[in-house]
């Protein structure tokens, strides 16, 4: 088969997409084989047909190239760890943002806490954004944690990188690295309680913190608590999902385990409460929750807003710094503020102590 024929097997939306995919590949395949210090090493052309071949029968590009961008950041992609999205990204930029708009009154140590972590994108962009947007910056502490063995190892990795790109040819430490050095990736069960462990060989996560801030390892208290959980119903995995998502990127971190009794949304939703349980045991100021759609950001801001914990809860879409706002106007949820643009994506809730970081 020829690479051109290999190719026309490659799932895209449109022909653009297809021929950028091409270059990227053929990119990615001459690297490779200038790389490869064997006399009989594999030619360009044939590592790029085999890759082909592959992508045409769906595997992810990321896996293929090994790496994708989140934000500013060239973050490592392996099998087994949940591929990380633009939208994502968009919505931590824009949490740093309104952050730093405000950054005469955040206080001089800052924590994060993020959940379901996966690769680490979202605690290092966060790192990344904050960095590079103040000059007096807070000293910055993060921790994130999943429970996929496999997730944190990348999650380290992709740290490891970032301490790489930071640190200078002469091994000088700079303020942002020595921040970065205080950032750890730790495996626990979101869902296991400290009560009823549902899983004895992995923590609960406050079981977790707990242990290690008698250690002295980690902190109790957090700051902000961030989390792309696994939020797709189990209809909706098997009817809306991309072929590539539901073969070969891992179920583990996109549907919740099934439980019997409950409905589909209730099974997509089943994460939400366990995060404000934890939220609650952190003293999180600020929340920022990723969900599937509008719908089910509705029905997370309703959860936060029946529990009388947070002063402002907002619905925030695919691209929150567009400026059109909106007021969702449906029973309980008249003051919940929809902001930016596209599909609904995450739901952002703050404390009293947390107005004087985002402001009303």
């Amino acid at each position: 088969m020829e690479v051109t024929e290999a190719f026309t097997k490659v799932e895209s939306d449109t022909s653009t997409n297809s021929r950028n995919e091409f270059r990227w590949l053929k990119e990615h395949a001459i690297a490779a084989t200038k790389q490869t210090a064997s006399p009989a090493r594999q030619g360009w052309r044939q590592r790029l047909r085999a890759l082909c071949v592959v992508r045409g029968r769906g595997r992810p590009l990321q896996y293929l190239l090994g790496t994708e961008y989140f934000g500013n950041l060239e973050i490592v992609c392996k099998p087994g760890v949940l591929i990380p999205r633009q939208e994502t990204a968009a919505s931590v930029t824009y949490l740093v943002n309104r952050l730093v708009q405000r950054r005469s009154q955040l206080p001089s140590r800052l924590r994060v806490l993020d959940l379901c972590t996966g690769t680490g994108c979202i605690p290092l962009l966060f790192h990344d954004e904050l960095y590079s947007a103040i000059a007096k910056h807070p000293r910055l502490e993060l921790l994130g944690i999943d429970l996929s063995k496999d997730a944190v190892r990348l999650a380290r990795l992709n740290w490891q990188e970032q301490l790489k790109d930071q640190t200078n040819v002469r091994g000088e430490k700079s303020p942002r690295v020595q921040s970065l050095e205080r950032t750890n990736f730790m495996r626990a069960n979101v869902l296991a309680r400290v009560a009823s462990d549902e899983n004895p060989t992995t923590p609960s996560v406050e079981g977790l913190l707990s242990d290690a801030s008698a250690s002295g390892e980690v902190r109790s208290e957090w700051d902000i608590l961030t989390c792309n959980p696994p939020y797709i119903s189990p209809r909706a995995f098997n009817h809306t999902t991309a072929r590539s998502v539901r073969n070969f990127e891992p179920k583990l971190a996109l549907v919740p385990a099934e439980r019997p009794g409950l409905s589909d949304d209730e099974a997509g939703d089943m994460f939400y409460p366990r995060l404000l349980e934890i939220a609650d045991f952190v003293r999180a100021k600020i929340v920022l929750f990723e969900v599937a759609d509008l719908e089910q950001a509705q029905r997370v801001a309703e959860m936060v807003v029946s529990r009388n914990a947070f002063e402002r809860v907002e619905i925030w879409r695919d691209d929150p710094s567009q400026v059109n706002d909106h007021h969702d106007h449906t029973g309980d949820l008249k003051c919940v503020r929809l902001r930016g643009e596209g599909n609904g994506r995450t739901v952002v809730a703050w404390r009293a102590e947390g107005l004087d970081w985002l402001g009303e």
